[in-house]
């Protein structure tokens, strides 16, 4: 038994490998298409390409976790019946393609041979579309994914199916903790694609009514010099500046430590002092590291593992 695996393209028929053209031409394979979905297949249809689509898994699921668990499921069994496959997917199957690894970890367990044919990916397209190059610190993700934590405003970011306005406004407010309301944004919709549309918004205008959003709908936002908020990594960055050329770290340590009892003190009296000494309590924190790992007793990665740790 055996299934190709195979990309349709990010668009247009001209986007799909020329393996994988040839195979979807082999009438002696069966074909199942993850969605019909695509601007690929009414080219195919009027090549007689004939292929079958787990469209109607989507209508009978809840989640997309549920819909993607049940087609893996349904290509495994649809081999079993024919022997030899071909699984087709948008893009390229490796890219934002949640069932390649599903069918691939049961494929696995029922000594089901698997063969990968790449196609041009969304983010060739999307990469061509605004014409930016992919490999200076981007960062990709799709809408169901998205892990706020790794959002880096230094970093090019590439955030693919956000397919309604609903998802538009989530994404909206998550983006607004880490970038200012006026950040440009690129709204790319079916690139690579005869409909292929590309706008320049701010992102306060994500979720205005007039863009309009679907499953092929990626936003970009290109890296920033000046971030909205510092990080924790910032704040290290600027201690060690400010105290390179110090070379009395005992003395440096005692004045330190006897800010910080000032400021706990204060605390202790009065709340209003909350936004004033927090902060510098955490500066202080991040100096009393410094000197502790300028004297090699311990490095800055251990000690913030050791303060996760210590919280659990």
């Amino acid at each position: 038994m055996k299934i190709y695996i195979i990309g349709l393209g990010a668009g247009s028929i001209d986007l799909i490998s020329k393996k994988a053209y040839e195979l979807l031409k082999n009438d002696n394979i069966k074909k199942i298409f993850r969605t019909s979905k695509h601007e690929i297949v009414d080219s195919l249809i009027k090549e007689n390409i004939i292929f079958e689509s787990t469209d109607f898994i989507y209508e009978q699921e809840k989640s997309f976790e549920d819909v993607y668990e049940k087609i893996s499921d349904y290509v495994i069994d649809y081999v079993k019946k024919y022997d030899e496959i071909i699984y087709a997917v948008p893009g390229s199957p490796f890219i934002t393609e949640d069932t390649t690894n599903k069918i691939i970890e049961k494929a696995q367990k029922e000594d089901i041979k698997i063969q990968i044919i790449p196609s041009v990916s969304f983010i060739d397209a999307s990469m061509c579309a605004i014409q930016k190059d992919p490999t200076k610190q981007l960062y990709i993700t799709d809408i169901f994914s998205i892990d706020i934590s790794k959002l880096n405003p230094n970093d090019n970011i590439l955030i693919s199916q956000v397919y309604d306005t609903l998802k538009a406004s989530q994404l909206k407010v998550l983006l607004l903790e880490v970038y200012d309301d006026d950040q440009e944004i690129y709204l790319i919709s079916s690139c690579g694609g005869e409909n292929e549309k590309i706008e320049k918004i701010k992102l306060y205008e994500m979720d205005y009514k007039q863009y309009e959003y679907n499953h092929l709908t990626s936003i970009f936002i290109e890296k920033v010099d000046n971030k909205k908020y510092k990080n924790i990594y910032d704040l290290k960055q600027e201690i060690e500046k400010k105290y390179e050329n110090n070379s009395c770290l005992e003395e440096l340590k005692m004045e330190i430590i006897e800010n910080m009892e000032k400021s706990l003190k204060k605390l202790k009296n009065n709340e209003e002092y909350i936004e004033d000494e927090i902060p510098q309590l955490l500066s202080s924190v991040i100096t009393l590291s410094n000197i502790a790992i300028a004297d090699g007793v311990v490095s800055f990665e251990e000690l913030i593992d050791g303060a996760v740790k210590s919280i659990k």
